[in-house]
């Protein structure tokens, strides 16, 4: 998905306190306010103003469902901003709560991957949508095979779509409905809302609506390729700005500041959709005549889906963009054409490391160095990165966020154990916060995302591996490392490097399951400079059995704090120490990841890398932080991968 354009930088902002203040008037005859009973937070009118497509009765199933809305918290305008978003994102604008399985050959084609139908069958099975459920999705997802009917028994369906019959399971045993042995359940109007909201509060995505964070909202309902991101966001815009900021005055709370605190380009929006679903040519701006490429580009969508082939932006075209079909299935390795551009061109090979069978505990540990401290002759951070950094987001490792059937009720994407004892680094020239660095990257898919990171040598920085490579067996690797030591704001003192190769330990990448690849969440990057011989580096030494309730500091680019891009330290100590992961109660944030673990009075030298959150429900997980160790085959590792 591509980012530029606009200002997405939806996952660092932090809620305001800012508390909006209603006057009232008081009659003197009976002394009561002037000010009308509160509206509904939700009307079925209010919807129609969102999606004047909607179907009705599915917007006064919603309308009906105030109190089970309520119950689950979703009683704010920001919330239920966000939550008819997901659900517009997911149903088309509410217009039908299965997926609409009658596609022409040509859509059959573009939306699907040509692994999946062949244009023969394409022709074959047009507008006959049981066929085509059953094509696409009878051996996929847990269905039984494409001789039955679980591909259309368990299509898209719901408020908060769901499809294929292991999501038909996984679902209904999370949300206690049983909605594998009744698939119609999710279709219905009255339980498929009850199953959305179940979902919504499984998953707390209060918490994620509440900082207005749209890609983590996003996340938590699609998992974390987060398709149909940029059709959530207009919706969310649409929602916003015709319904609920107007009910401020009806005596609804605030959320003004938080919810316009980043500007919503639907144009550019649009733009990234019709790329992604392969109508038009990426860096189509660049091209002689842009205009003209977008407008024959709307033209044969429209001629693709019967709609009048006028080449503008109408709403009945827009309305056909945002439908789920645009998003659905998306498939990154088929659709996306790798970007171009001097910095995007570069080569990395990815090394997989088998851990050793008899690495010594006693191995030595590698030596700190300070460095010459001196800096670049020009320290502003480049146009170029600062626009990248502004669409970049944080990044979590799957095996947080939870997987399908995982109970993520408990996700805190923050993690911050309260209170709050993070210190700002001031001077990230001085070492060691020079040593500390920050590194942005991006998916396959062009999104970009941000971790943090140590110089451990001349030319090598240690990190965690879901900052290089998504993890198991099914992942793939990242791509456009952009390193900068003792970033501070807008400056980057020691410039910016590049990445030749990278490691992560082979666990990470040889998982059949996020649970497995937790365990092995550590790999370093070998930069294209020697950027170590100004900023120096950390040593890095083995983690002992011993040393439970050891004072440990996490020294990182934590993404909630204002100003953003700066280094914060916190405190905190261990309060578990399995074989291959540590646990403590440091307050950390996303951006975080991969930040240098680090034993109070010996700033020094690394014992671990922070990887993760609380999360889930299994201990000690589920309330504390983690990191992984250094054990002595690890130090090998590192020792190995710094000599490449």
């Amino acid at each position: 998905m591509k980012l530029n354009h606009v200002k997405r930088n939806w996952g660092v902002v932090f809620p305001s306190k800012l508390l909006i203040c209603i006057a009232i008037m008081f009659s003197a005859a009976n002394s009561q306010p002037a000010l009308a009973a509160q509206d509904d937070l939700v009307t079925v009118a209010d919807i129609l103003k969102i999606s004047p497509q909607a179907d009705k009765k599915f917007a006064q199933a919603v309308v009906d469902a105030k109190g089970e809305l309520a119950s689950a918290g979703i009683d704010t305008r920001l919330r239920m901003a966000h939550f008819l978003s997901q659900v517009m994102t997911e149903t088309g604008g509410l217009r039908r709560l299965d997926e609409n399985m009658n596609y022409g050959y040509k859509t059959l084609l573009r939306v699907f991957s040509r692994k999946t139908i062949s244009e023969a069958k394409a022709r074959e099975i047009e507008h006959k949508p049981v066929l085509i459920a059953n094509w696409v999705y009878g051996d996929r997802l847990g269905n039984y095979g494409r001789g039955t009917q679980d591909g259309y028994d368990y299509r898209g369906s719901g408020y908060l779509q769901l499809t294929g019959r292991a999501n038909f399971r996984a679902r209904g045993g999370e949300i206690q409905i049983p909605l594998e042995k009744n698939p119609e359940f999710a279709r219905d109007a009255s339980k498929g809302l009850t199953a959305a909201i179940a979902y919504w509060t499984a998953n707390n995505l209060n918490s994620a609506a509440d900082n207005n964070d749209l890609r983590r909202v996003r996340l938590l309902i699609n998992g974390p390729a987060a398709h149909g991101l940029d059709q959530s966001t207009i919706w969310f815009k649409q929602a916003w700005t015709r319904v609920f900021r107007a009910k401020g005055a009806a005596g609804f709370e605030g959320g003004e500041e938080l919810a316009e605190s980043n500007p919503i380009d639907e144009a550019a929006l649009y733009d990234d959709i019709l790329e992604n679903g392969g109508l038009l040519s990426s860096g189509f701006e660049s091209g002689a005549d842009p205009v003209t490429a977008r407008a024959a580009a709307i033209k044969d969508f429209q001629g693709e889906l019967g709609l009048p082939e006028t080449g503008n932006l109408d709403e009945a075209t827009k309305t056909e963009l945002l439908d789920p079909r645009e998003w659905r299935y998306l498939d990154v390795d088929d659709t996306v054409a790798p970007k171009q551009g001097k910095d995007l061109d570069q080569s990395i090979s990815f090394k997989i490391v088998t851990p050793g069978a008899n690495a010594e505990e006693g191995i030595a540990p590698t030596e700190p160095e300070k460095g010459s401290g001196k800096t670049a002759s020009n320290v502003n951070l480049t146009t170029e990165d600062a626009r990248a950094f502004d669409h970049a987001s944080q990044i979590y490792p799957d095996y947080e966020l939870g997987g399908i059937g995982r109970d993520s009720s408990k996700f805190v994407p923050h993690s911050v154990i309260e209170p709050d004892t993070r210190k700002a680094v001031d001077r990230t020239t001085e070492f060691p916060a020079r040593a500390i660095v920050q590194i942005l990257f991006e998916t396959q898919a062009h999104e970009q995302y941000v971790c943090s990171g140590t110089m451990i040598s001349i030319n090598t920085v240690l990190t965690a591996a879901h900052c290089i490579h998504s993890g198991t067996v099914a992942g793939v690797p990242f791509q456009n490392f952009r390193i900068i030591p003792g970033r501070n704001k807008g400056a980057a003192p020691f410039g910016r490097c590049g990445a030749k190769q990278v490691f992560v330990l082979s666990g990470w990448v040889t998982a059949q399951t996020t649970d497995e690849s937790r365990y092995y969440d550590l790999g370093a990057i070998k930069l294209d400079c020697n950027v170590g011989e100004q900023t120096g580096w950390l040593g890095v030494r083995i983690l002992g059995d011993s040393e439970v309730n050891l004072p440990t500091i996490v020294e990182g680019y934590a993404t909630d704090k204002q100003p953003p891009a700066r280094q914060w330290i916190s405190e905190g100590n261990i309060t578990f120490l399995w074989e291959q992961k540590g646990f403590y109660q440091n307050d950390t944030y996303g951006g975080t990841s991969g930040a240098p673990v680090l034993a109070t009075g010996a700033e020094d030298t690394v014992i671990g890398v922070h990887t993760n959150g609380v999360f889930g429900n299994e201990e000690p997980w589920a309330h504390n932080n983690a990191f992984t160790r250094i054990t002595a085959e690890r130090l090998q590792r590192i020792q190995e991968w710094i000599s490449q």
